[in-house]
């Protein structure tokens, strides 16, 4: 298998380097992962979500059980949300659990960096996932595809419309490739082409909403057993849940995580001035509370012109 999975990342470096002399570099625009390794069972929360995805994973896995029922399996999905909820690693999840390469197309800094262009890359990475066999399409950010913050608005209009049919007669060709499965993920849902989620196309509309309650809990605890696998120790004291989960409603899973990391970074850099550390507490994860929320009110100042 390492040997298949090598021989496909050569075939994907090679298409990428072919794009890249074209268009300058892409690393980090457009990743391809042949083995993604996220489990559903890592992710916190998003029961529904996941149940949903799991569902989709089913069109990848055992693709003629749709044909003894006489229909074909849905070809794509489209995942919103805020950001930081989870939709990522949902995606990789749906690769993972089919045992399928992972194409990650980042669209905002894709079509930052080439605009109309963007349609011809998008183009580009179908062609070598029908080619490439069992295969998960992320078009993430897929409200960049509106080029809104790349051109002016009537020519953002008019060339938006040409990359979106291009788009759209893509998803209608995925019928020939039982193979693939597309999914995009946007915080804009509004912003979305209507022609996009049409039946046949990206028509399963999955929300991936901000964890509450017990959900904020398994998070927590999830990236706890992970650091402490890693570190092949116990880190944490018991946790006072009761005083913690009504400090991070509202937050998002990744915003949860960087809570966790930020407790422990504390303990490293305790650890490299010398000083005794100890296990990360209660008090650590509040305190890393008000620190990332103090960081949410900078960018939130940010945004609507208050430093400006």
């Amino acid at each position: 298998m390492k040997g298949e999975e090598w021989a496909v990342q050569r075939r994907l470096d090679d298409f990428l380097g072919g794009l890249e002399a074209k268009f300058g570099a892409l690393r980090g625009r457009i990743e391809v992962v042949p083995s993604p390794g996220v489990a559903f069972e890592e992710i916190g929360g998003l029961e529904q979500s996941k149940a949903e995805i799991r569902g989709l994973s089913s069109a990848l896995r055992v693709p003629d059980l749709y044909r003894e029922w006489g229909i074909t399996p849905s070809r794509g999905a489209l995942l919103y949300g805020p950001p930081g909820t989870g939709k990522t690693l949902l995606a990789k999840a749906l690769a993972t659990a089919a045992g399928a390469l992972f194409y990650h197309l980042k669209l905002l800094n894709l079509t930052s960096k080439i605009g109309p262009a963007t349609a011809e890359v998008v183009q580009g990475v179908f062609g070598v996932a029908t080619a490439e066999g069992k295969g998960v399409v992320f078009l993430d950010e897929a409200d960049a595809l509106s080029l809104e913050h790349v051109l002016p608005p009537d020519r953002a209009r008019e060339v938006s419309m040409q990359l979106i049919g291009g788009l759209v007669e893509l998803l209608d060709g995925l019928r020939e490739f039982p193979n693939l499965m597309i999914l995009a993920a946007t915080n804009r849902p509004d912003a979305i082409d209507p022609a996009l989620i049409a039946p046949g196309r990206l028509d399963r509309i999955i929300e991936v909403p901000l964890p509450e309650g017990p959900a904020l809990r398994e998070i927590i605890e999830i990236h706890r057993v992970r650091a402490e696998v890693l570190a092949g120790r116990p880190l944490f004291e018991p946790l006072d849940f009761d005083a913690i989960l009504p400090r991070v409603a509202g937050m998002s899973g990744g915003e949860v995580a960087e809570v966790v990391r930020r407790a422990l970074e504390g303990k490293v850099q305790l650890a490299g001035a010398e000083q005794a550390a100890g296990p990360v507490t209660t008090r650590d994860l509040l305190l890393a509370v008000d620190a990332l929320r103090r960081v949410r009110d900078v960018v939130e100042k940010i945004r609507y012109g208050q430093y400006l």
